[in-house]
Protein backbone atom coordinates (compact mmCIF):
# COMPACT_ATOMS: atom_id res chain seq x y z
CA UNK A 1 0.00 0.00 0.00
CA UNK A 2 3.08 2.61 0.98
CA UNK A 3 4.66 1.36 -2.17
CA UNK A 4 1.65 2.07 -3.78
CA UNK A 5 1.05 5.54 -2.11
CA UNK A 6 4.63 6.82 -3.37
CA UNK A 7 3.63 5.96 -7.12
CA UNK A 8 0.77 7.75 -6.85
CA UNK A 9 2.79 10.92 -5.00
CA UNK A 10 5.26 10.65 -7.63
CA UNK A 11 2.80 10.46 -10.84
CA UNK A 12 1.35 13.85 -9.31
CA UNK A 13 4.75 15.65 -8.90
CA UNK A 14 5.82 15.15 -12.28
CA UNK A 15 2.33 16.13 -13.62
CA UNK A 16 2.90 19.32 -11.66
CA UNK A 17 6.27 19.85 -12.38
CA UNK A 18 5.57 19.14 -16.25
CA UNK A 19 2.67 21.38 -15.77
CA UNK A 20 5.26 24.15 -14.34
CA UNK A 21 7.86 23.75 -17.26
CA UNK A 22 5.03 24.04 -19.85
CA UNK A 23 5.50 27.92 -18.43
CA UNK A 24 9.43 28.08 -18.85
CA UNK A 25 9.41 29.90 -21.74
CA UNK A 26 6.83 31.25 -24.97
CA UNK A 27 6.56 31.27 -28.54
CA UNK A 28 4.94 33.46 -30.81
CA UNK A 29 3.86 32.70 -33.37
CA UNK A 30 3.09 28.74 -33.56
CA UNK A 31 1.28 28.64 -36.63
CA UNK A 32 1.72 31.34 -39.81
CA UNK A 33 1.85 31.39 -43.60
CA UNK A 34 4.85 32.56 -46.16
CA UNK A 35 5.46 32.60 -49.75
CA UNK A 36 7.78 30.91 -51.40
CA UNK A 37 9.57 34.28 -52.36
CA UNK A 38 8.90 37.99 -51.84
CA UNK A 39 8.78 40.16 -48.75
CA UNK A 40 6.22 37.35 -47.31
CA UNK A 41 8.53 35.03 -47.62
CA UNK A 42 10.61 35.55 -44.17
CA UNK A 43 8.73 35.19 -40.73
CA UNK A 44 10.10 36.67 -37.15
CA UNK A 45 9.64 34.09 -34.36
CA UNK A 46 10.04 35.50 -30.46
CA UNK A 47 10.73 33.18 -27.99
CA UNK A 48 10.56 34.83 -24.65
CA UNK A 49 12.19 33.42 -21.34
CA UNK A 50 9.63 33.69 -18.58
CA UNK A 51 12.26 32.33 -15.82
CA UNK A 52 15.46 33.68 -13.91
CA UNK A 53 17.41 31.67 -15.63
CA UNK A 54 19.42 31.52 -18.87
CA UNK A 55 17.57 29.42 -21.42
CA UNK A 56 19.60 27.99 -24.57
CA UNK A 57 17.68 27.56 -27.67
CA UNK A 58 18.23 26.53 -31.18
CA UNK A 59 15.85 26.60 -34.10
CA UNK A 60 15.54 23.49 -36.29
CA UNK A 61 13.45 23.19 -40.00
CA UNK A 62 11.26 19.80 -40.60
CA UNK A 63 8.77 18.93 -43.71
CA UNK A 64 6.23 17.72 -42.45
CA UNK A 65 3.80 14.63 -43.79
CA UNK A 66 0.40 13.60 -42.02
CA UNK A 67 -1.43 10.55 -42.47
CA UNK A 68 -5.60 10.39 -42.29
CA UNK A 69 -5.65 10.26 -38.35
CA UNK A 70 -3.52 13.50 -37.94
CA UNK A 71 -0.06 12.23 -37.17
CA UNK A 72 2.57 13.71 -38.70
CA UNK A 73 5.91 12.88 -39.71
CA UNK A 74 9.06 14.91 -39.69
CA UNK A 75 11.70 15.02 -42.24
CA UNK A 76 15.08 17.50 -41.71
CA UNK A 77 14.54 20.08 -44.32
CA UNK A 78 18.06 22.44 -43.50
CA UNK A 79 18.13 23.10 -46.61
CA UNK A 80 14.88 25.07 -47.26
CA UNK A 81 15.42 27.50 -44.78
CA UNK A 82 17.57 30.48 -43.97
CA UNK A 83 17.79 31.59 -39.71
CA UNK A 84 19.16 34.20 -38.10
CA UNK A 85 20.28 33.55 -35.29
CA UNK A 86 19.80 29.64 -35.29
CA UNK A 87 21.06 29.65 -31.79
CA UNK A 88 20.45 31.95 -28.66
CA UNK A 89 21.30 32.24 -25.21
CA UNK A 90 18.30 33.93 -23.94
CA UNK A 91 18.52 35.91 -20.35
CA UNK A 92 15.66 35.79 -17.70
CA UNK A 93 12.60 37.83 -18.55
CA UNK A 94 14.35 38.43 -21.73
CA UNK A 95 13.22 37.67 -25.19
CA UNK A 96 14.77 36.46 -28.63
CA UNK A 97 13.77 37.61 -32.30
CA UNK A 98 14.55 34.98 -34.11
CA UNK A 99 14.00 35.57 -38.44
CA UNK A 100 13.34 32.48 -40.44
CA UNK A 101 13.46 32.97 -44.63
CA UNK A 102 12.26 30.23 -46.93
CA UNK A 103 14.96 29.49 -49.98
CA UNK A 104 13.62 26.45 -50.88
CA UNK A 105 11.62 25.43 -54.41
CA UNK A 106 10.49 29.26 -55.55
CA UNK A 107 7.72 27.90 -57.37
CA UNK A 108 4.96 25.00 -56.79
CA UNK A 109 1.59 23.50 -57.97
CA UNK A 110 0.69 22.56 -54.13
CA UNK A 111 0.76 24.57 -50.51
CA UNK A 112 3.68 22.70 -48.65
CA UNK A 113 3.88 22.57 -44.61
CA UNK A 114 7.42 23.12 -42.41
CA UNK A 115 7.95 22.58 -38.89
CA UNK A 116 10.23 25.31 -37.63
CA UNK A 117 10.82 23.46 -34.46
CA UNK A 118 12.53 25.95 -31.16
CA UNK A 119 14.53 22.91 -29.44
CA UNK A 120 15.79 23.32 -25.85
CA UNK A 121 18.88 22.88 -25.67
CA UNK A 122 20.22 23.29 -21.71
CA UNK A 123 18.03 21.58 -19.35
CA UNK A 124 15.30 23.56 -16.78
CA UNK A 125 15.43 22.16 -12.93
CA UNK A 126 12.32 22.10 -11.54
CA UNK A 127 11.60 21.53 -7.82
CA UNK A 128 8.48 20.56 -5.68
CA UNK A 129 8.20 20.32 -2.46
CA UNK A 130 5.19 18.30 -0.84
CA UNK A 131 5.04 18.90 2.60
CA UNK A 132 1.83 16.24 3.52
CA UNK A 133 4.47 13.69 2.15
CA UNK A 134 7.79 15.05 3.15
CA UNK A 135 9.58 15.12 0.10
CA UNK A 136 11.20 17.22 -2.66
CA UNK A 137 11.06 16.91 -6.35
CA UNK A 138 13.63 17.66 -8.21
CA UNK A 139 13.45 17.18 -12.47
CA UNK A 140 15.54 18.64 -15.16
CA UNK A 141 13.90 18.57 -18.59
CA UNK A 142 14.00 20.35 -21.43
CA UNK A 143 11.16 21.37 -23.44
CA UNK A 144 10.85 22.16 -27.54
CA UNK A 145 7.96 24.02 -29.11
CA UNK A 146 6.99 23.15 -33.01
CA UNK A 147 5.69 26.22 -34.79
CA UNK A 148 4.22 25.57 -38.30
CA UNK A 149 4.72 27.03 -41.64
CA UNK A 150 2.61 26.68 -44.19
CA UNK A 151 4.51 28.15 -47.41
CA UNK A 152 2.13 28.58 -50.50
CA UNK A 153 1.66 31.36 -53.09
CA UNK A 154 -1.59 33.83 -53.03
CA UNK A 155 -2.73 31.45 -55.90
CA UNK A 156 -3.00 28.24 -54.37
CA UNK A 157 -6.78 28.18 -52.18
CA UNK A 158 -7.74 24.99 -49.89
CA UNK A 159 -11.15 23.88 -50.26
CA UNK A 160 -12.33 22.07 -47.09
CA UNK A 161 -15.26 20.51 -47.03
CA UNK A 162 -17.14 17.83 -44.96
CA UNK A 163 -17.76 14.20 -46.54
CA UNK A 164 -20.75 12.51 -46.02
CA UNK A 165 -22.38 12.90 -42.52
CA UNK A 166 -21.61 12.39 -39.18
CA UNK A 167 -21.50 8.91 -37.73
CA UNK A 168 -21.28 7.60 -34.38
CA UNK A 169 -18.35 5.74 -33.42
CA UNK A 170 -17.83 2.54 -31.00
CA UNK A 171 -16.80 4.86 -28.60
CA UNK A 172 -20.32 6.88 -28.94
CA UNK A 173 -18.86 9.84 -30.36
CA UNK A 174 -19.30 11.28 -33.92
CA UNK A 175 -17.14 10.81 -36.21
CA UNK A 176 -16.90 12.18 -39.95
CA UNK A 177 -14.57 13.19 -42.66
CA UNK A 178 -13.25 16.38 -44.05
CA UNK A 179 -11.64 16.36 -47.50
CA UNK A 180 -9.11 19.27 -48.94
CA UNK A 181 -9.89 19.22 -52.30
CA UNK A 182 -7.99 22.62 -53.43
CA UNK A 183 -4.29 22.93 -54.30
CA UNK A 184 -3.18 25.34 -51.37
CA UNK A 185 -3.33 24.20 -47.53
CA UNK A 186 -5.87 24.15 -45.38
CA UNK A 187 -5.23 26.00 -42.06
CA UNK A 188 -8.09 24.75 -39.64
CA UNK A 189 -7.23 27.32 -37.42
CA UNK A 190 -8.82 30.70 -40.10
CA UNK A 191 -12.50 28.36 -40.30
CA UNK A 192 -15.35 28.64 -38.81
CA UNK A 193 -17.60 25.66 -37.29
CA UNK A 194 -20.52 25.55 -36.88
CA UNK A 195 -23.05 22.25 -35.62
CA UNK A 196 -25.97 21.25 -36.86
CA UNK A 197 -29.02 20.34 -35.30
CA UNK A 198 -32.25 19.92 -37.14
CA UNK A 199 -33.15 23.35 -37.27
CA UNK A 200 -30.70 24.76 -34.81
CA UNK A 201 -27.37 26.09 -35.64
CA UNK A 202 -24.85 26.80 -33.12
CA UNK A 203 -21.20 27.74 -33.43
CA UNK A 204 -18.41 25.41 -32.37
CA UNK A 205 -15.29 25.72 -31.08
CA UNK A 206 -11.83 24.13 -32.58
CA UNK A 207 -10.94 22.61 -29.38
CA UNK A 208 -14.19 20.57 -29.48
CA UNK A 209 -12.95 19.13 -32.72
CA UNK A 210 -10.52 15.99 -32.63
CA UNK A 211 -8.20 15.74 -35.67
CA UNK A 212 -5.04 14.52 -34.69
CA UNK A 213 -2.00 16.59 -34.20
CA UNK A 214 -1.76 18.35 -37.06
CA UNK A 215 -4.28 21.40 -37.75
CA UNK A 216 -4.13 21.79 -40.97
CA UNK A 217 -5.08 19.70 -44.48
CA UNK A 218 -2.78 19.00 -46.85
CA UNK A 219 -3.94 19.51 -50.70
CA UNK A 220 -5.81 16.59 -51.64
CA UNK A 221 -5.84 15.04 -48.28
CA UNK A 222 -8.37 13.67 -46.13
CA UNK A 223 -9.07 13.81 -42.06
CA UNK A 224 -10.61 11.54 -40.37
CA UNK A 225 -12.19 14.11 -37.39
CA UNK A 226 -14.69 13.53 -34.05
CA UNK A 227 -16.29 15.80 -31.76
CA UNK A 228 -15.80 15.62 -28.43
CA UNK A 229 -18.26 13.17 -26.37
CA UNK A 230 -20.50 15.41 -24.41
CA UNK A 231 -22.01 16.56 -28.16
CA UNK A 232 -24.89 14.26 -28.17
CA UNK A 233 -27.40 13.38 -30.51
CA UNK A 234 -27.18 13.30 -34.81
CA UNK A 235 -25.29 16.48 -36.37
CA UNK A 236 -24.04 17.87 -39.08
CA UNK A 237 -20.77 19.79 -38.94
CA UNK A 238 -20.56 23.02 -41.28
CA UNK A 239 -17.43 24.26 -42.23
CA UNK A 240 -17.28 28.23 -42.71
CA UNK A 241 -16.06 30.51 -45.17
CA UNK A 242 -12.26 31.13 -44.99
CA UNK A 243 -11.62 35.29 -43.58
CA UNK A 244 -10.54 36.28 -46.54
CA UNK A 245 -14.09 35.10 -47.93
CA UNK A 246 -15.50 36.53 -45.00
CA UNK A 247 -13.72 40.11 -45.79
CA UNK A 248 -10.79 39.38 -43.13
CA UNK A 249 -7.42 37.73 -43.07
CA UNK A 250 -6.61 34.91 -45.28
CA UNK A 251 -4.03 32.48 -45.93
Amino acid sequence: MLRTSRRVIASLALTALTSTLAFAYGVQPMIYTLTPSGARSTARITVTNTRAEVLNVELQPFSVTVDEAGKRAFTPAPNDFLIFPPQASIAGDKSQLMQVRYVGAPTMDKGKVFVLRVKQTNSTEMVKQDAAAAMQSHLAMSLNFNTTAIVQPDSLKPALAMTGDLVFGKDGALHGRMTNSGAGVADLTLYSWQLKRGDKVEPLALDQIRYGDAVFVMPGASREMSLVDTIKGPAQLIIGALPEERGGRGL
